[in-house]
């Protein structure tokens, strides 16, 4: 079975907390800091290197016209390069128009610059509909890797009733499974009957390692693939606090991730893929 450790790469304040836009325009007098994704993404790199780690990078547009050169780097590593979107907002929100415009900008421009156009796509925040899995299929993605399969967690995410491994999702309902389809939802990881997240992100820093250790335990008894994931901002050992959002939103971020990531790679002796590697060896 194989584990993919994921790197959403944005800046740190990007999705922060629901109502943080504000708060960090503020703090910065309205001109936000750029670039500070880049030490946090040198770590990881390092880290996935040492243990010998291929890895999926879902990369933000709007990061990517920022330093092309990461992103080169990440791929010239021998990593994967994915979509994030051009901008980090709610794409359930928008029109299928404006969608569509923008990630076609987006997947040409991280094609251009790693000459390889990008076969997978995550939503940020991890919002995403079956209109919009429609509109990526028809632009050309193979996956999908936006579904948290767990109980609904009001204002964030939540598809209960969707299946633990990936699967090809149904037209109407993402839930479901097709059975004429090719187009793949990787869903990521939960704990299997109580259905909490168990991905990584806010989840790893406060509920700890071991939680996220018991849930690849009884994924792995299961042989399902398991997806995690992790930001820029988790690993970020200066992220500021700012007056107005909850302590707990960057309670252990960088050391304690880093050596968090590192425990999870050296305790399960199972391969480190990306994700279209591990779909191929599926279809395989």
């Amino acid at each position: 079975m194989a584990l993919s450790l994921t790197v959403d790469v944005e800046e740190w304040y990007h999705g922060l907390w629901p109502g943080s836009d504000k708060i960090v325009s503020e703090y910065y007098d309205h001109d936000v800091p750029k670039g500070t994704f880049i030490e946090p993404l040198q770590r990881l790199l390092e880290i996935f290197e040492k243990h010998h780690v291929c890895s999926t990078f879902f990369v933000l547009g709007e990061v990517a016209e920022f330093s092309p050169e990461m992103v080169e780097k990440i791929y010239d590593s021998g990593h994967e390069i994915a979509s994030h979107s051009y901008l980090h907002r709610d794409l359930t929100g928008i029109s299928l128009t404006e969608l569509g415009k923008s990630e076609k900008e987006n997947r040409h421009l991280l094609g251009k610059i790693t000459g390889e156009t990008p076969k997978g796509f995550r939503a940020p925040l991890f919002k995403i509909d079956a209109s919009i899995v429609d509109s990526l299929e028809n632009m050309g993605y193979v996956y999908d890797s936006s579904v948290v399969p767990s109980i609904k967690i009001p204002g964030w995410f939540g598809y209960q009733n969707a299946p633990l491994r990936p699967y090809h999702p149904d037209r109407r309902n993402l839930t479901k499974q097709s059975s004429n389809r090719s187009f793949f939802e990787v869903p990521l990881a939960v704990f299997p009957w109580i259905r909490l997240p168990a991905g990584g992100g806010w989840f790893l820093r406060n509920f700890g390692v071991r939680y996220a250790e018991a849930a690849i335990k009884l994924l792995l008894r299961k042989e399902i693939p398991i997806i995690l994931y992790v930001h820029p901002l988790d690993v970020c050992s200066d992220v500021p606090r700012l007056k107005g959002i909850p302590f707990h939103v960057s309670r252990r971020c960088g050391g304690y991730t880093l050596k968090a990531i590192e425990h999870i790679l050296e305790t399960f002796d199972c391969q480190k893929r990306c994700i279209h590697d591990m779909l191929e060896d599926l279809c395989s």
